[in-house]
């Protein structure tokens, strides 16, 4: 494994500073010198943090990806649910950003279903951005997930959210047709 570089050692050490405009500094020089190592800890800074202008400049930084490659620690994050109070900011960088997450179309619906409004709302947003087939169980294994949580959920905007989901998932193209 490759050493880290001078730069990726500064922000990854600046990111647990106490003094907030070193955060906010750090999180600027992410932008040009960060990597993987230093998105992951941007994430575990945000989780941390309780500082609003910290976290609205993460949240920023969030909605303004450019790699792709950013899309595995995300999906690392929403599973382990590790940052449950981000998600609906989470799942938003899905869309925001343009990275295509339709390969885990079940996991957006899960945190849509267990989600509060924002995130369920924002996954909606994600689904129907979707420009991929999608395997017939997948597609009734959503169905079937989402039709069980209109059951049980007892606020009718986010009833209201949860039937679009299942009219976007239900017009979602099946492989192979």
């Amino acid at each position: 494994m490759a050493e880290d570089s001078k730069e990726v050692k500064s922000i990854l050490k600046d990111f647990q500073a106490s003094d907030e405009k070193i955060v906010l500094e750090a999180i600027k020089r992410n932008r040009k010198e960060g990597n993987s190592k230093t998105f992951e800890a941007l994430l575990n800074t945000l989780k941390e943090t309780d500082e609003p202008t910290v976290e609205s400049a993460i949240i920023e930084f969030l909605f303004d990806l450019k790699d792709q490659g950013a899309k595995d620690i995300l999906i690392q994050k929403l599973e382990d649910n590790s940052l449950a109070y981000y998600n609906s900011f989470l799942v938003a960088t899905f869309w925001q950003s343009s990275i295509d997450g339709s390969d885990h179309l079940e996991l957006f619906v899960q945190k849509a279903i267990e989600g509060d409004y924002m995130t369920c709302l924002e996954a909606l947003t994600v689904v129907e951005n979707f420009d991929s087939a999608f395997s017939e169980d997948e597609i009734q294994n959503c169905l079937l997930e989402i039709t069980d949580a209109l059951e049980d959920e007892e606020e009718s905007d986010k009833k209201a959210l949860l039937n679009s989901l299942k009219e976007v998932i239900q017009t979602l193209p099946i492989e192979g047709e």
